[in-house]
């Protein structure tokens, strides 16, 4: 009898296989035997960290082999076009988000290099009068917040209202 998997128990699949790609590295040993004093290559360095503004031209659902998984944008700049990666948690809600072709866009975040190209892992970004943040100031992507969602934590009132 085949089991199938819950989307939560993929999507924290997808989590942890997207941290294990950019963050392992970085405990990686040297011949030597010592941690590596280095940032591993796909390590977020927020003191590089810049703002790109541009305008949306596709949404990928599904990027191309060697690029990290999850939603990616590619923004025209003035500079040329930017493959934006904003991680593995606004695919199904991009666009009530307002992250469609033709929206203006606002992001802070570093240029990566992938086997497959750069690639911008954007921490937060902006669009329209809303602001997203995508990844922790450590480059972890950040789960957004349902709409409606309990924000506090610890004991809740007992009872009605």
């Amino acid at each position: 009898m085949r089991r199938s998997h819950s989307p939560s128990f993929l999507r924290a699949f997808l989590s942890l296989s997207f941290f294990a790609a950019i963050a392992l590295p970085a405990f990686a040993q040297t011949t030597g035997g010592t941690a590596a004093a280095q940032p591993a290559p796909h390590a977020y360095d927020l003191t590089k960290e810049v703002i790109l503004r541009g305008t949306i031209s596709q949404v990928v659902q599904r990027p191309a082999a060697g690029l990290p998984l999850g939603l990616h944008l590619m923004v025209a700049t003035g500079q040329g076009t930017v493959d934006v990666h904003l991680g593995p948690y606004l695919g199904r809600i991009a666009e009530e988000k307002g992250l469609v072709a033709g929206a203006a866009i606002q992001m802070y975040g570093v240029t990566t290099h992938f086997a497959a190209g750069d690639v911008f892992l954007a921490r937060i970004v902006v669009v329209g009068n809303q602001t997203i943040t995508v990844r922790s100031e450590n480059g972890f992507p950040v789960r957004p917040i349902p709409a409606g969602a309990r924000t506090t934590r610890g004991p809740q009132p007992a009872g009605g209202l």
